[in-house]
C-alpha cells in the first residue's frame, strides 16, 4: 500500500456521517484520493462509518498500510 491511513481524512472531505462504504468511497474518489487508499476503503469490513476518525482506525488495522 503506498498511502497512510494517518492522510486517509484529507480525502474524507464532505462526507455526511453516518456513511456507508459506498459514500466514503465515492467522496474519496471526487477528493482525488489514490487508488490504493480506495481499494483499501472497499476491503474494510464495517458497512458503515460514524466519522473520519472511524475510517482511519480501520484503515490503520489494514495489513499493509502505512
Amino acid at each position: 500500500m503506498d498511502f497512510n491511513p494517518d492522510d486517509a481524512q484529507q480525502y474524507l472531505e464532505g462526507v455526511e456521517y453516518p456513511a456507508s462504504k459506498d459514500e466514503i468511497i465515492s467522496a474519496a474518489e471526487d477528493n482525488g484520493a489514490p487508488e490504493s487508499l480506495i481499494e483499501a476503503i472497499g476491503r474494510l469490513p464495517t458497512p458503515e462509518f460514524s466519522s473520519a476518525e472511524d475510517v482511519v482506525a480501520d484503515l490503520r488495522a489494514v495489513p499493509g498500510a502505512g
